[in-house]
């Protein structure tokens, strides 16, 4: 008789790792979804809050608070990222969520007047979320492949896209069905699991290469040195700044560019809206099924330019039907253009310089933010669609400078490869 032949083969070690791997991937993509939803229902829950027990001049100087506090803890979040445990960096960010969202939760039992309590959960709550970018960050380069990151970034988009959405909607459902303290009972309860969740993923960052120096300062003046010789990195810092401006510009002058340009309602702003998020993630939706070229490509620079084109276009349009339809392509090109440069960011960058890249990428953010935000407190604005216009005509502009910078990059770098 023959031996039998048919043995039971064990698992090995690559089989067992790429099970770990999705495993990490998927927790990863079920805490961003969290994160995003916890980020889009408190958006919506602490602005109803201050309104309603203070003014709108509250829910600005919240957004101002929280821009000023991005800065400067995105300075300390860069240098634990890259000289400290990433792990206790992410507990750190989770736990300063937690604490201002209970903060928040005794101020409004014990009938408090929330205005400071409201500015203790802003800077808290953009503190937690500023330490930990970089790490967040880093945990995606551990994971992911380094010619995977640029597609993948787009596909996780979604699941951003998708929690932001259904954390605004449904936040602002709860509040006109529940309460204010139900909902940030449940906030709490998302930002507490996100521990659970987020220590299944940890794993992956043991073997990550963390800077000699210890000098605060000797880090921050490696890692502006690094980027600053990096075209694809400087490149990328500056073009997710501008994208995020559209949003941020879009923020503060729709209500106004609603109420006095097209002498409309709160009707029309919600379709505008929705407009928005629907273009966002459809676009990501189908961007997540083609193929995607090579992260050397000029395409986000275009794609830059085209959001600086349809703002322009936004500006002196007055027929609503074509304005929802155009703030849809807006909302499209911003969630796409962002998705990209970030994934270049994720590309380029190595992982002991991510906590400082990432800093910067935020800092520029929320400096442009800040400006943004005080534009309408600085000046007298007699002409909404006139703001629309100028930002849109920089951004195209910018955009045009990173097309032609990418272009003298690639240019280079064929000419150093066939010689």
């Amino acid at each position: 008789m023959k031996a039998n032949t048919n043995t039971i083969r064990a698992p090995t070690t690559e089989t067992v790792n790429m099970s770990e791997r999705s495993l990490q991937l998927f927790c990863y993509v079920v805490f961003l979804f969290l994160t995003f939803l916890f980020i889009g229902s408190s958006l919506v829950t602490i602005a109803w809050i201050a309104v309603e027990d203070s003014s709108i001049a509250v829910v600005g100087r919240i957004f101002l608070l929280s821009s000023l506090t991005g800065i400067g803890i995105s300075l300390l979040g860069g240098v634990l990222t890259d000289s400290w445990n990433r792990k206790m960096v992410i507990r750190l960010g989770i736990t300063a969520q937690v604490i201002a969202l209970v903060i928040l939760l005794y101020a409004i039992l014990e009938g408090h007047s929330l205005p400071p309590f409201l500015y203790i959960f802003s800077v808290l709550n953009t503190a937690g979320m500023a330490v930990k970018a970089g790490a967040i960050d880093s945990v995606f380069q551990a994971i992911v492949s380094k010619e995977r990151r640029v597609a993948m970034s787009v596909r996780v988009s979604i699941i951003r896209q998708l929690g932001l959405a259904i954390g605004m909607g449904g936040g602002g459902i709860l509040l006109d069905q529940t309460s204010a303290i139900f909902c940030i009972s449940l906030l709490l309860v998302v930002s507490i699991s996100r521990f659970a969740i987020s220590e299944v993923f940890l794993n992956s960052l043991k073997k990550i290469k963390r800077s000699s120096s210890s000098n605060p300062m000797q880090l921050w003046k490696e890692g502006l040195a690094y980027a600053a010789n990096d075209k694809n990195i400087y490149l990328s810092i500056c073009g997710v700044a501008l994208t995020f401006s559209a949003a941020q510009m879009t923020n503060v002058l729709v209500p106004g560019f609603v109420q006095d340009e097209l002498a409309a309602g709160s009707d029309v702003y919600g379709l505008l809206e929705m407009a928005w998020a629907i273009g966002g993630g459809t676009i990501l939706l189908i961007a997540a099924f083609k193929h995607h070229s090579s992260p050397y490509s000029k395409v986000e620079a275009l794609l830059l330019c085209l959001l600086g084109i349809s703002m322009m276009l936004f500006s002196f349009l007055r027929f609503i039907p074509a304005l929802i339809l155009l703030y849809a392509i807006m909302g499209g090109l911003f969630s796409i253009t962002r998705a990209r440069f970030d994934g270049k960011i994720l590309t380029f960058c190595p992982e002991g310089m991510m906590g400082r890249v990432r800093a910067t990428t935020s800092m520029l953010t929320n400096s442009i933010g800040m400006v943004i935000y005080l534009i309408p407190t600085l000046f007298s604005i007699t002409s909404v669609s006139g703001l629309y216009m100028a930002w849109g005509a920089f951004i195209l502009c910018v955009g045009l400078l990173i097309w032609l910078f990418q272009a003298s990059s690639i240019g280079s770098k064929r000419r150093s490869t066939e010689t």
